[in-house]
């Protein structure tokens, strides 16, 4: 089994019932053992809508090709249309952490490449693991040094 952070995110329709039905989702390849706050935030790249992001911790036997697979297939029953990079969507999931691994294939990074520099994927990480390491540097996500003034913490529930 792998414990595994796997982080959402949407910008379009209703995005905490996007959220919602990833979480749902997730529950299907693994189990959820935790559910992060929402949070508000902006987006990055192209103009577009604030995000809603989250994080949820799974228990699964999967390994990261084969949970990405299973991503691609939720975002996409969620109406996830990949058009431009770093667009709008309604659904996003990153397979963020995997604890103790690295490792990287010609489709899939673990740790995800740009979690130590956003705010967004490393607040609801560090609410759910509070001890998170980065197996290739071995500091604990919670000791970055990262602006969160940006990721607002909503009182919305996602484990509903």
């Amino acid at each position: 089994m792998y414990r595994t952070i796997v982080g959402l995110g949407g910008n379009l329709g209703d995005r905490l019932a996007h959220l919602r039905a990833g979480v749902r989702a997730l529950g299907l390849v693994g189990v959820v053992e935790g559910v992060s706050s929402v949070y508000e935030t902006e987006p990055v790249g192209p103009p577009q809508p604030r995000y809603l992001n989250a994080a949820v911790l799974l228990e699964t036997a999967l390994d990261a090709e084969a949970l990405l697979d299973e991503l691609l297939g939720i975002e996409a029953s969620e109406g996830r249309e990949r058009r431009e990079r770093w667009g709008a969507r309604t659904l996003d999931l990153d397979v963020l952490w995997i604890e103790g691994r690295a490792m990287r294939t010609a489709r899939i990074e673990v740790p995800h490449p740009a979690l130590r520099e956003r705010a967004f994927a490393v607040v609801p990480l560090v609410e759910l693991v509070p001890d998170a390491i980065d197996p290739l540097t071995g500091q604990r996500y919670a000791d970055l040094a990262l602006d969160v003034r940006s990721v607002r913490r909503l009182d919305d529930r996602l484990d509903q």
